[in-house]
């Protein structure tokens, strides 16, 4: 028994470990106008990120901003379907929307995205540093 168990135990010390990051992406973003009244124009930011790999457990989500981060928002984004991809495999589809209050002025929304496992490690993408961003609507 005890040979078995350290055979085992070498065998499980030799196999490779398997672990891959979550990989995070922009599908599309943009910043539309999605209403007006009381002398005001309301845009909402809507954003749509892919997955890999698709995997239980998931949480995705943004952190933007209109005044180049002098205030930060976060939001969650919502798990919208699987859909398959050039490699043969399936990528998580993720959207969210978030409304921006009509008395700011701003002309750009910068942002970075994120997942995090079921682990709750989290995974960032901004761009390379740079943070993505998308123009308002006019």
């Amino acid at each position: 028994m005890k040979t078995l168990l350290r055979s085992l135990s070498a065998a499980l010390f030799l196999l490779p470990a398997v672990a891959a990051a979550e990989t995070t992406w922009v599908m599309n973003a943009s910043v539309p106008v999605v209403g007006a009244g009381g002398g005001y124009v309301f845009y909402q930011f809507q954003l749509n990120t892919g997955v890999w790999p698709v995997a239980p457990g998931h949480a995705v989500g943004v952190v933007y901003t209109w005044d180049h981060w002098q205030t930060t928002q976060w939001g969650t984004l919502s798990w919208q379907s699987n859909q398959s991809n050039a490699y043969g495999s399936q990528d998580e589809v993720w959207r969210g929307a978030f409304n921006i209050p009509p008395n700011v002025t701003f002309t750009t929304v910068e942002y970075a995205i994120y997942v995090d496992d079921a682990s709750g490690h989290r995974t960032w993408n901004n761009n390379n540093g740079q943070n993505f961003t998308v123009a308002k609507a006019n």
